[in-house]
């Protein structure tokens, strides 16, 4: 039922005192993947049921909002339930469940794209493509923490890190040949063979990514697709400004942390 929880979580650790007490635990679960569940806005609540006194807790909701039509104090808005990205026809995730916990609409839309890139890709449900998430919703996550990305860290049993590595031998190789027929083979060899490219590939042909101006600061305005080919491949390319503004020289410092900190896995989200 894990793919359906929604609810409150502890914002912080919380001390059990000694003796023969038990920790009462208050969730809320949805009854299936897409059915919003109600839960209260963040709250503090005691900790000891009856009249034992004791500390207070806060409490903060586990999901993704969605404004009520008539939200009061007494009905707060609705809070979406996350679930996991599941296995699809051709290809299945060999990634722990809660890793992939994500909202419902990126979920399927990454299981409608899985599907058909491994299909194209020659996979077939006797021998399905594996793909390893590292990361759906992450509370301390400002990236993560509504459930709306998720992190791809592995295809075909090797990690982004090691196809992109494989990607840039092959591009280095191609520089040494001096006819351009032959280097351009070269090139396009090695985008049909190296699957994480293909898949990066695929889902920015795919679209419909996430743009929030109001979004953590280096993510601005910027569609939230990178990965290891992001600097050469878009959608946010690398740019080279000669006298920056201030403002310029703040986003070029952000889009080199945007780089470095997905230089090894594809983040998405919606």
């Amino acid at each position: 039922m894990r793919e359906h929880l929604a609810g409150y979580v502890l914002e912080r650790p919380a001390r059990r005192p000694a003796g023969p007490m038990g920790l009462w635990v208050w969730v809320v679960l949805g009854t299936g993947p897409d059915r919003p569940v109600a839960a209260r806005t963040p709250r503090a609540v005691a900790l000891w049921p009856g009249e034992i006194r004791g500390p207070r807790l806060r409490l903060r909701p586990v999901g993704r909002p969605i404004p009520a039509r008539h939200a009061t104090p007494e009905a707060p808005p609705a809070l979406r339930a996350l679930r996991t990205v599941r296995s699809g026809r051709c290809y299945h995730i060999g990634s722990r469940p809660d890793r992939g916990l994500v909202i419902p609409e990126l979920a399927r839309a990454l299981e409608t794209l899985l599907d058909e890139f491994a299909r194209l890709r020659g996979f077939t449900p006797e021998r399905s493509l594996e793909i390893r998430l590292s990361r759906g919703f992450k509370a301390s996550s400002p990236g993560h923490r509504s459930g709306r990305a998720a992190d791809i860290a592995s295809v075909a049993g090797k990690s982004l890190l090691e196809w992109k590595r494989t990607w840039d031998d092959a591009m280095a190789a191609a520089d040494t040949l001096v006819d351009p027929a032959q280097r351009a083979d070269a090139i396009s060899a090695e985008q049909t063979r190296n699957i994480g490219y293909g898949l990066y590939k695929a889902l920015q042909e795919h679209g419909g990514w996430l743009v929030d101006p109001a979004s953590w600061r280096p993510y601005r305005g910027v569609m939230q697709l990178f990965g290891p080919w992001t600097a050469t491949e878009g959608p946010w390319t690398t740019m080279r400004i000669t006298h920056p503004t201030p403002y310029q020289r703040q986003r070029l410092a952000d889009q080199q942390w945007v780089f470095q900190a997905h230089h090894d896995h594809i983040h998405v989200a919606r």
